[in-house]
């Protein structure tokens, strides 16, 4: 095994830029510096950052990638922290770890930078934010963390991350709804639209349930929600009115497309609408229902 090569962070901060996140881009961008820094470790002296926003991983795309690394290799190195001698968690590049050990991967190539607990937080949550297509709910947790880790102001995330200070408080907002509704929206049993009206109502515990048992068992628009809660608000009777159930077998399908696609589904007004970001995405969803381009 090649000698590993460790960099402390202020060494890795003049070579690729101001920001800790800049590492990242840079080792994409200049291949060369990325071979220049790169040592070869054991795969199992990996382990999982435990700042990453990210718990839930597609099934689906870590097999693509595993596959692809089974041809390819490993091109862009994963990015470690040394905690002990020989054992390193994993501060970027966790969909390529999990990747590696699905195709058998031994070894792997990665950077050992030296950063202390408050950088590698806020590498995990940021180059997370920037790069990775979070759920609203897991947006939400990450920028608390950040408020709280590294006490910053919704304007000072926003720009941390490169979004607009609205968008930051908006999406705050949903770690103020209890445990259970943030596991649904984890779990995309309801979605940020559907959610945003319960807002409202916190101070009711009572209401709220019934209003998102509602939710997940008709599969309500966000339009619905809020009539819903006006109804109920103002006492009128509407478990005498009839509400279109939903077919119970419909959230099986979508769980199933969602794991066969990576990308959320739903299905609603005899309609299955898949989610996907940008043109290497909407591919991927077209190759696996075998679409074939014409050249």
């Amino acid at each position: 095994m090649a000698t590993k090569k460790r960099y402390n962070f202020k060494g890795l901060d003049e070579i690729f830029g101001e920001s800790v996140t800049d590492l990242v881009g840079s080792l994409e961008d200049d291949t060369e510096k990325a071979k220049e820094l790169t040592s070869t470790v054991a795969i199992s002296t990996l382990q999982p950052n435990p700042f990453q926003p990210r718990k839930i991983f597609s099934d689906v795309e870590i097999q693509e990638l595993s596959d692809s690394i089974k041809q390819n290799g490993i091109i862009q190195p994963i990015i470690v922290n040394e905690v002990a001698k020989n054992s390193y968690q994993i501060v970027a590049g966790e969909r390529r770890y999990r990747a590696a050990k699905l195709a058998n991967l031994k070894e792997v190539p990665v950077v050992i930078a030296k950063l202390d607990s408050k950088q590698m937080e806020e590498f995990a949550i940021i180059e997370n934010i920037q790069r990775v297509d979070l759920t609203d709910i897991e947006e939400a947790v990450a920028y608390k963390q950040l408020a709280k880790s590294l006490n910053l102001k919704q304007d000072e995330i926003a720009k941390r991350v490169g979004k607009s200070r609205s968008h930051v408080a908006n999406i705050l907002r949903l770690v103020n709804l209890p445990q259970y509704i943030q596991d649904a929206m984890l779990q995309k049993e309801i979605s940020m639209g559907q959610a945003k009206p319960l807002l409202s109502i916190l101070s009711n515990e009572k209401l709220l349930k019934e209003v998102f048992d509602r939710i997940v068992a008709n599969n309500l628009t966000a339009r619905d929600v809020e009539q819903l809660i006006k109804k109920l608000q103002s006492g009128d009777d509407v478990t005498t009115k009839v509400i279109k159930k939903r077919d119970p077998l419909l959230n099986g399908i979508e769980n199933k497309l969602m794991i066969r696609f990576g990308t959320r589904v739903s299905i609603s007004d005899n309609k299955i609408v898949l989610k996907y970001n940008g043109v290497e995405d909407l591919n991927k969803i077209l190759e696996l229902m075998g679409y074939e381009s014409e050249d």
